[in-house]
């Protein structure tokens, strides 16, 4: 027995060499692990200082502001939608941020901003053009080619815009996206008028969409109202010149005049 552990003393000591050593080896290796961390943090850290003090530099501080494509909204509005101040620089500018604040205006359809250096920004607008009026409830307002609502209509606009007539009562507000389908008609109705070479001869003046798509337009210089049917409206229209050379010549007064038929032509006269 005194033999045998003679014999396994060696064996023990290197084993406590081993593990020692291993050990040490670990603890230079989270050395340099810390060490390492350590020098990123400081790099880190410059870098952050570096940057905060170049963005700060007077010399990329905002002092030109160049404006372009903006017909309704003033140069002072603009500014303000941008919230910027004077002490902010050019590095400084969240571009998208700033955008997405322009684009919330009614009259904004798009814009596109970019930095140049060292000390301007341009900012170019893509704004929405007043193209209907919508009424309901007695109130309106008027929107664009998409239907998004710009701003009250004001009653010195009478007979500048074409109007509809909404026969469901419905809030409208500067900012609303109205997707109702009798918006969506009467755009695509007014579109598609105003290419047609009648539409220099008689004036659309205010409408009203039916559920099925078709409406009953006011038109100048005539009293009648005239009844176009859903679908696309130019054929339907292409006869009404001979008719209204024919109401002409007879002298006939009428209260309402459909060309939704495929075929005829249907008059009311009005009542003596």
């Amino acid at each position: 027995m005194f033999q045998t552990m003679r014999a396994d003393a060696p064996r023990r000591v290197l084993g406590k060499r081993q593990r020692a050593r291993r050990w040490l080896l670990r603890l230079r290796m989270l050395g340099k692990w810390c060490c390492g961390l350590l020098l990123c943090g400081a790099i880190a850290w410059a870098g952050y200082s570096a940057y905060i003090w170049v963005c700060s530099a007077g010399y990329f501080r905002l002092r030109t502001v160049h404006i372009t494509g903006n017909h309704t909204l003033t140069e002072p509005e603009i500014h303000y939608l941008l919230a910027l101040t004077p002490e902010t620089t050019l590095l400084q500018l969240d571009l998208p941020r700033m955008g997405a604040r322009l684009e919330r205006h009614p009259y904004v359809k798009a814009v596109t901003l970019q930095r140049v250096f060292p000390d301007t920004l341009n900012v170019t607008l893509e704004e929405r053009v007043p193209f209907l009026g919508v009424f309901s409830a007695g109130s309106g307002v008027l929107v664009d080619t998409e239907g998004v609502a710009l701003r009250p209509f004001l009653p010195e606009e009478e007979g500048t815009f074409v109007r509809l007539i909404l026969q469901e009562t419905q809030v409208l507000e500067p900012g609303m996206h109205l997707q109702h389908p009798a918006v969506q008609r009467a755009l695509e109705i007014v579109r598609t008028y105003s290419t047609l070479p009648i539409a220099s001869t008689m004036r659309l003046i205010s409408l009203t969409v039916e559920h099925a798509g078709a409406s009953v337009w006011e038109v100048a210089p005539y009293a009648f109202k005239l009844r176009v049917g859903e679908g696309d409206i130019g054929p339907q229209l292409e006869q009404l010149p001979l008719v209204l050379r024919y109401i002409a010549q007879q002298g006939l007064s009428l209260k309402s005049l459909d060309v939704s038929y495929r075929k005829r032509v249907v008059a009311i006269r009005a009542a003596l």
